[in-house]
């Protein structure tokens, strides 16, 4: 049997130390271009495929991996646009850092045991839209590892936070349909917790079931802005869709225009539940934006091709994405705890005109 190439087998090739070997692969920035290549070609020729991961971990503490946790299913990260360009923006940062990055889904009606998120290690977590009543959440606040929470939960000190103003856009949102002059008002919300997917009017009692923090930071904004217009926010109608997909808002979007015929502004949670709800209007009878105004919020590139292109509140996914990893990145490092929030803005299209008559 051949004897084992180690990292010391290449530095007594090629007559430098084990630490200038061991930097070829773990700290490649220490060495020169033609270093490297010279003991990455020795590697080669002597059959040594790399450091052992296992060893490294043993001896550094360190995965190399990031986890990502969120309470959908593992397919809706890879067709939800808002999701998408969140994640581009965790892959960039990650992948410069050399970190992996490992999924961890929690769908509705799923146990926790069910889940690899006890027992998959990583150097950290990013929890993404994550109610705080969630157990996946309490169990990764007791295994006391780095942890960045996207838009919600906000446990503040004890983690990062990257977010935006959920309540100011929603405000900037609703205050822009009455500017043009509606005052018969619908609000048209996704999930109202990470374990439903139940949709349907929220009356007083419904609405204490709203956990997700984002939801109730938006319904308090768009009420904000009809206090403030001097419309009773009692009047608006709130929807839940139980799903933040054009499939949800399009069902939803039917069932509450045909029982509220008389809303001529339509507050959506999503562009894509906007676009579900665009579809519903036009099956309906109701042309947007002659008969039903309608606005978003994310500004995901679907919105502005849209027909009629959606009016939406914008927010950066993708700088979300970005910040998120670069904070978790810190923490791992020992840096400590940071929150972000970053900025938003109303884009008016075509999806909102003035009332009819």
């Amino acid at each position: 049997m051949s004897p084992r190439v180690t990292l010391q087998t290449i530095a007594d090739e090629l007559g430098v130390s084990r630490a200038t070997v061991s930097n070829a692969y773990n700290r490649p920035d220490q060495l020169s271009p033609a270093l490297r290549e010279r003991i990455l070609e020795a590697a080669t020729r002597l059959g040594y495929h790399g450091p052992d991961a296992a060893a490294r971990m043993l001896r550094t503490g360190r995965m190399r991996s990031i986890g990502l946790l969120f309470t959908e299913d593992l397919g809706f990260v890879f067709t939800d646009p808002d999701t998408m360009l969140f994640m581009q923006g965790v892959a960039e940062t990650s992948a410069l850092a050399g970190s992996g990055l490992t999924l961890f889904p929690v769908p509705p009606g799923m146990d926790l045991d069910d889940t690899a998120v006890r027992s998959v290690p990583t150097d950290g977590h990013l929890v993404f839209s994550v109610d705080d009543q969630h157990p996946a959440v309490a169990a990764l606040v007791a295994a006391n590892r780095p942890m960045v929470t996207v838009d919600e939960p906000d446990l503040g000190s004890r983690t990062s936070f990257v977010g935006i103003d959920d309540r100011c856009g929603a405000e900037l949102a609703a205050a822009h349909l009455i500017e043009l002059g509606h005052r018969r008002l619908g609000i048209l919300l996704g999930r109202i917790n990470s374990n439903t997917t139940d949709s349907g009017p929220l009356d007083a009692t419904r609405e204490a079931d709203v956990t997700m923090r984002i939801a109730r930071q938006r319904i308090a904004g768009y009420r904000d802005a009809c206090a403030a217009a001097g419309i009773d926010p009692a009047s608006v109608v709130v929807w839940a869709s139980g799903g933040n997909d054009p499939d949800s808002g399009r069902v939803a979007a039917a069932e509450f225009l045909t029982a509220h015929s008389e809303v001529t502004g339509l507050l959506c949670f999503s562009d894509q539940i906007a676009i579900g709800a665009s579809q519903a209007a036009e099956r309906l009878g109701r042309k947007v934006p002659d008969d039903l105004s309608l606005i978003g919020f994310d500004d995901v590139p679907r919105a502005a091709l849209w027909d009629p292109p959606l009016s939406t509140i914008r927010q950066p996914l993708i700088d979300k994405g970005r910040v998120a990893a670069d904070l978790l990145l810190e923490l791992i490092d020992g840096r400590p705890s940071r929150r972000i929030e970053l900025p938003i803005e109303l884009v008016v299209r075509s999806s909102t005109a003035p009332p009819p008559g």
